[in-house]
């Protein structure tokens, strides 16, 4: 029997919050349900795509959170959907759900998606964690649970280690392994930067098998010339988390680009000031008015608001 319209979408509100925590069975029985009728697919895509568009601060106060396995009951269905979706939203701001940008299709293969500003944690069926900040995609696969894409931003990967079964993840074109590790990836472009907090990883462990230990960072570039090694304190590794960020000798239009993603600022860097070089730890607090103006005093720049971008340019030049 069919399910009427509102029992479908209880249905698939379930299944979304379930698989924040789905392990290889649970998928399993998901793609089942979701080929057992079209209508199943489009229903839980609508849920997916109206949970990632709506603001927490929309939602409803609550007194507990529906848990992934047993979403709770509420009086109207309306009101239903806005209780579980508010639900969902704390949960993401504790950092433990997880909403597939894209179906996982007959492959198992499927993406992780964060848009600038917004902060995610996946926990994998191995128990391994990773932590996606803003602006960040990864690419995963169910048929090699221990493989993974990092394709653009920055990410801190707790791993459950399996000297059988190594935890790899590519980007740009290089390969990180690990040896039983917490480590900060991040890739802009080809420019890829690995810091290790505990344990060890490899990089490139099928050509120069470098091996990096905690407190120790890697920078690369479009060229092996561009490698370069350093040393940072453990607990500063994935400082995002925390707005602790570390720069050294970067241009500050890649200071601008971090703050975009991380943050969704829009900043508007003059020409002297794009290829200055920063170095220094800044906290931030994630607000633009406090944030854009000490940036500038940092810098030596001053600031002004220009339909919605901040305009930075050096104090020299006014």
């Amino acid at each position: 029997m069919q399910d009427d319209g509102a029992d479908l979408m209880d249905r698939a509100i379930a299944w979304h919050l379930r698989l924040a925590d789905a392990g290889a069975d649970d998928w399993a029985s998901f793609v089942a349900w979701l080929e057992a009728d079209p209508a199943h697919a489009a229903a839980y895509d609508r849920v997916a795509m109206t949970d990632r568009g709506i603001a927490a601060d929309h939602f409803p106060d609550v007194g507990a959170r529906a848990d992934n396995d047993n979403p709770a009951p509420a009086p109207a269905p309306r009101r239903r959907w806005r209780w579980i979706a508010g639900g969902t939203a704390v949960a993401a701001g504790l950092a433990v759900v997880l909403v597939p940008a894209v179906l996982p299709g007959p492959s198992g293969a499927y993406e992780v998606a964060t848009a600038a500003g917004e902060r995610r944690a996946v926990t994998l069926a191995d128990g391994t964690r990773i932590e996606l900040s803003g602006g960040t995609r990864l690419l995963l696969d169910r048929a090699a649970p221990r493989r993974v894409a990092l394709e653009q931003g920055e990410a801190v990967f707790t791993v459950r280690h399996d000297a059988a079964d190594p935890f790899v993840v590519t980007a740009a074109g290089r390969t990180v392994q690990d040896v039983g590790t917490v480590f900060n990836l991040a890739r802009a472009g080809e420019t890829l930067s690995v810091e290790v907090a505990e344990g060890s990883v490899v990089y490139e462990p099928g050509g120069a098998a470098m091996t990096l230990k905690a407190g120790d960072g890697l920078s690369v570039g479009d060229g092996a010339a561009t490698l370069r090694r350093r040393t940072l304190a453990p607990e500063n590794v994935g400082g995002w988390r925390r707005g602790v960020l570390t720069f050294e000798e970067r241009p500050l239009r890649d200071v601008s680009a971090t703050l975009a993603r991380l943050y969704g600022f829009d900043i508007d860097l003059s020409p002297g000031l794009s290829d200055k070089p920063f170095t220094g730890m800044v906290r931030f607090s994630g607000t633009a008015d406090r944030d854009i103006p000490h940036l500038a005093e940092l810098i030596g720049a001053t600031w002004r608001r220009d339909k919605g971008r901040w305009v930075l340019v050096e104090a020299a030049a006014q």
